[in-house]
């Protein structure tokens, strides 16, 4: 087995800004650039204290707004959502609402 037999997931990161004297807490979901040219996408929302959790908030954004969240995984700074939308159901981060 090689590994391009394996799926390829898109990698959605999400981390937790917190306050400032101007801002609130807020959550940041990026994904980070695929191609040297590419850019990173991102888009921050305000912290949902009704829900807490960074990781549970990212989630609901993106399966609300159609992302099929396959995986999770994380590192010392994000929270990580594998998502598998690609092609026709190809959905931009700026776009989420």
């Amino acid at each position: 087995m090689k590994a391009y037999d394996k799926p390829n997931y898109r990698q959605i990161r999400v981390t937790f800004l917190g306050a400032t004297n101007t801002l609130g807490s807020r959550i940041k979901i990026y994904e980070p650039k695929r191609y040297n040219d590419d850019k990173v996408q991102s888009k921050v929302f305000s912290y949902n204290y009704s829900i807490g959790d960074v990781e549970d908030q990212a989630y609901k954004i993106l399966t609300d707004n159609g992302f099929k969240v396959v995986a999770r995984c994380s590192d010392v700074d994000n929270y990580i959502l594998l998502c598998d939308n690609w092609g026709d159901e190809f959905i931009n981060i700026k776009d989420l609402k």
